[in-house]
């Protein structure tokens, strides 16, 4: 019982706020289309992560659709993924086309794609939506 009410809880966060991520859904705002999905790091430099956490960064590890900061005192980590604009639920006001807050993530719809941030180490939802809206002036 205990293996699967953790793997149904592991599920559901996984999801942030919107079901799970799809390949290709329909474009939500004019010009997305099928643009692929950016680089997480090609979107933030250091000095702009550190300006935005007040924090310094230490070390910068990324993968597969993600970006994340080590810093001194915390870390910031940023996702991005196509969604389907439809399956997202909004809780936060005035970023993006909708946004979350959840489990020290901010989950934020813009268009067809979720960017998550996770901040770590300061005031986090507001350095969540710094960030957050720092990403999408540059999608």
């Amino acid at each position: 019982m205990k293996r699967w009410t953790c793997a149904v809880m592991a599920v559901a966060l996984a999801g942030g706020c919107s079901a799970p991520a799809t390949s290709a859904p329909p474009a939500a705002r004019s010009g997305m289309g099928s643009v692929s999905v950016p680089d997480p790091c090609t979107l933030l430099s250091r000095d702009d992560v550190t300006e935005l956490t007040h924090r310094d960064v230490t070390q910068i590890d990324h993968g597969d659709g993600y970006c994340q900061w080590q810093q001194e005192d915390g870390q910031l980590a940023v996702f991005v993924s196509r969604t389907d604009p439809a399956e997202f639920h909004s809780t936060v006001d005035g970023i993006g086309d909708g946004a979350c807050w959840s489990s020290g993530h901010l989950y934020v719809l813009y268009g067809t794609l979720q960017i998550d941030v996770y901040s770590r180490g300061g005031d986090d939802l507001p350095d969540a939506k710094r960030v957050a809206e720092t990403v999408i002036t540059r999608l």
